[in-house]
């Protein structure tokens, strides 16, 4: 029997080839895009679900109430391990992650690179417990070595890359940071890229605390907090996190009451919301909220809905037609289970054939997933879970789509089916068809919406006055241990005798950069810290001028190795309660307390030291050669090629131990909004699609009114209506359910956008333009959809129309 169905479905879908090849292409579309959808977002839920522990790991992060507000930090202080180690209970095990990017050298003798200079990025400082909370598959050696001193253990890849092979590197001899001999004691495989937990080296901790004069971290100090100074602990099963919290408390109480302008609190996070938690970055890896997953996923579901949506509309748009089939079929005995059947069966196909199109359409466009989301290269798309979910929506979609086609064909009464006499309302009328094609509409309007403010935003953030000049500034990290032999002003000078450098600075870092260094700070001769932190940044008497940083008031600081004067920002004379920029100048402020009195020299304009999400923080800028790590030039316009080589060879010649990479700061801020400019190409990309597929149902809805009308249109053009008239008479109806369906999309797509621009500090403006470019776009888009069918409906011989059977 399923054989003599299936028979005659596929025969009813070469009668009507072409709705069927609409329905196809429909399907196809919005399968495709769930296909898409689906393998970015199980890709980002599926971050560390390899690490068999995952449900026991919680790492421990920072919280400091001030008056203004709370801050977090995913780090803790140096001394926090150990002691922890004393006053912790409950816990399975306790091991810190510091990362780091070293400075290696490797003896010629025994690369096969032809370099014996590198950096490595992602090295771990740790001790043998991480293997007892992540899990390491180890190709050689032993990661117990992690708890001697001068020990290392490089990844299969990074030791490629520093060795030639990895069989080669295991057990050879490095230099760490130009000071710290050190050998590789094991080789692990990769970490897969959905990890949060990715690194290239692990050095053990006993490395790190044993040359805290190299790595520049003081062991004794409670006050340094680094979001890279991280500490995780693994609870025994059936373990509460609120227990542990509870010591947290009590341990904060101890070491941390009266110290510091916060009132610091620690507790755990699972190690399950590192990935989604905005508060606490990674230790590395990719941070991504969950809100932008739920958004991808709506929208995958969205794209369905519309797509099914234009199923049922040309399928009941086909039921007339097929009336008589199905009279004829109820008088030889066949029962409404077997029409359901039947007409199950061809939606099946249908689906069916659109989601392998679909398979092999996502398979192609696999590599170009990676400009609209953050997956890597090696990203498949046939996966069981793949498998699995193309299962689900081929049963869901037949099931959505199908189901009420079914219904109406089964429905019909088998004498009025052979007569010709289904009416309208036997079809279920147009009401529902009409309140579908609404849905769509919305749908598709609240996606338009979307992504013209998307569009806006990132648009007007990358032409905002970010209150410096980021145009043609180059800038690369220069030695930090070698900042005291001079080295640094005779590279300054090079580089200032080139023609086609109009500036020179040297700073521990750009004005605007992911990086938030903050201290406690007294102010005005006042022995005790104000009630808030302050960011810092280092750079010389140049500063100012080689990034464009412009003054409220005073000038810039002079030339000194030490801290004698600063410059602060306008937040941070407002927070002071300074009454006017003015009235700063001549005040001493001095960092950490007990430090050198610094005289404020001049305030500067607010510019925006991280990116636009962020709002401005309190800053001073001082001189302290000792931090210089970065060296910044303003370029003249005319600057090539020729000017960056030049740059790298001075530097090679001051530094030709060290390694040399440049960057220009405008690619580096277009770093920080790279989510948002993907998530807005997304829209971009399924506003189209949404467009595409909603004209398809208005077809399929005009489609089915011409049907019904067909001998009305007929009379009328006898009695002299002109082909204007009924095209206007066909066409009028869908005006109206576009303005409804802007009535649904305007409140849904300013608040899901107003909750979007709430991650910014700085928001575009939403002008009522552009809601009436929306609806603009939808009324075009009908008219021309639905003025094309129309057209060709008045353009009808009338006889054919009239002519009964």
């Amino acid at each position: 029997m399923w054989k003599i169905y299936s028979k005659i479905a596929w025969r009813n879908l070469k009668k009507g080839k072409r709705v069927t090849l609409i329905n196809i292409f429909g399907l196809t579309l919005g399968i495709t895009a769930a296909f898409m959808l689906f393998t970015v977002v199980s890709y980002e839920l599926s971050y560390d679900d390899f690490q068999s522990n995952s449900d026991r790991i919680y790492r421990v992060v920072t919280q400091d109430e001030y008056s203004d507000g709370l801050a977090f930090n995913p780090g803790v202080s140096p001394p926090m391990p150990d002691a922890l180690k004393n006053d912790l209970t409950g816990i399975d095990a306790l091991v810190p992650v510091i990362n780091s990017s070293l400075f290696v050298t490797i003896d010629h003798a025994v690369t096969n690179t032809g370099d014996n200079k590198f950096i490595v990025e992602d090295a771990f400082f740790t001790d043998s417990g991480y293997a007892q909370l992540f899990d390491v598959e180890v190709l050689a050696g032993d990661l117990k070595a992690l708890d001697k001193p001068g020990q290392v253990v490089l990844t299969e890849s990074e030791a490629k890359k520093l060795f030639g092979t990895w069989e080669n590197a295991f057990g050879k001899s490095i230099l760490l940071a130009k000071r710290v001999e050190a050998s590789v004691a094991a080789i692990v495989a990769d970490i897969p890229d959905n990890s949060n937990f990715r690194f290239n080296m692990l050095a053990s901790y006993q490395t790190l605390k044993s040359n805290v004069e190299v790595f520049e971290y003081n062991f004794e100090e409670w006050g340094s907090f680094g979001s890279n100074f991280q500490l995780y602990v693994m609870l025994p099963k059936e373990s509460s996190a609120d227990q542990i919290d509870q010591q947290l408390v009590a341990f904060a109480e101890k070491n941390y009451k009266d110290r510091g302008s916060s009132k610091k609190s620690f507790f755990l996070q699972a190690m399950n919301e590192i990935h989604f938690d905005s508060r606490f970055e990674p230790i590395s890896g990719e941070m991504i909220r969950k809100a932008t997953i739920y958004t991808l996923a709506l929208i995958g579901i969205f794209i369905l809905i519309m797509a099914s949506i234009n199923f049922v509309n040309l399928s009941t748009a086909q039921a007339i037609g097929k009336s008589k089939e199905v009279g004829i079929r109820k008088v030889m005995g066949g029962s409404r289970l077997q029409v359901i059947g039947q007409s199950f069966g061809e939606t099946f196909i249908i689906v069916f054939v659109s989601a392998i199109t679909s398979t092999l359409a996502a398979t192609v466009l696999l590599p170009y997933l990676g400009k609209v989301a953050e997956v890597p290269d090696s990203i498949r798309l046939i996966t069981p879970s793949f498998l699995l979910f193309s299962s689900a929506i081929v049963i869901g979609v037949t099931l959505l789509s199908g189901l009420y086609p079914a219904i109406i064909l089964s429905g019909f009464q088998p004498i009025q089916a052979l007569k010709n006499k289904i009416q309208l309302a036997q079809v279920g009328g147009v009401s529902l068809r009409r309140s579908l094609v609404v849905m769509q509409f919305a749908i598709a309007q609240i996606l338009m919406i979307a992504t013209v403010i998307a569009v806006k935003q990132m648009t007007e953030i990358q032409s905002a006055d970010l209150g410096f000049s980021k145009d043609a500034v180059y800038y690369f990290d220069i030695p930090s241990d070698e900042v005291k032999d001079g080295r640094l002003e005779v590279l300054k000078q090079r580089l200032q005798s080139n023609s086609q450098i109009k500036s020179v600075s040297l700073s521990s870092d750009v004005p605007s950069s992911d990086n938030n260094w903050g201290s406690n700070f007294w102010f005005d001769g006042k022995r005790e810290d104000v009630q808030f932190i302050t960011s810092l940044k280092y750079g010389d008497a140049d500063y100012f001028g080689n990034y464009g940083l412009q003054f409220a008031a005073g000038t810039g600081f002079s030339e000194s190795d030490t801290l004698k004067e600063a410059v602060i920002n306008e937040t941070m004379a407002k927070k002071l309660n300074i009454t006017s920029p003015d009235a700063a100048l001549g005040k001493t402020i001095t960092i950490g307390g007990g430090g050198p009195w610094m005289t404020i020299t001049g305030v500067v304009k607010d510019f925006a030291q991280n990116s636009l999400r962020d709002e401005v923080k309190p800053f001073i800028i001082a001189t302290r050669k000792s931090q210089y790590g970065v060296l910044g030039l303003k370029l003249d316009k005319n600057a090539g090629k020729e000017t960056l080589a030049s740059i790298e060879e001075e530097f090679k010649k001051v530094y030709p131990d060290a390694i040399y990479s440049g960057t220009f700061w405008d690619e580096s801020i277009a770093n920080f909004y790279q989510r948002e400019n993907q998530l807005a190409l997304v829209y971009k990309i399924f506003a189209v699609l949404s467009i595409v597929i909603s004209s398809i149902g208005l077809y399929g809805l005009i489609s089915f009114l011409v049907g019904q009308k067909l001998k009305e249109i007929g009379i009328r053009k006898v009695l002299g209506a002109s082909i204007p008239q009924i095209t206007f008479l066909l066409s009028k109806e869908f005006i109206y359910l576009v303005f409804i369906a802007f009535a649904i999309a305007f409140p849904l797509g300013y608040y899901l956008t107003d909750q979007w621009l709430q991650n910014f500090s700085y928001k575009t403006s939403v002008p009522i333009a552009l809601y009436v470019l929306v609806i603009a776009v939808s009324l075009l888009i009908t008219a021309a959809t639905v003025g094309f069918r129309a057209v060709k409906a008045a353009l009808a011989n009338p006889v054919d129309s009239l002519t009964d059977e």
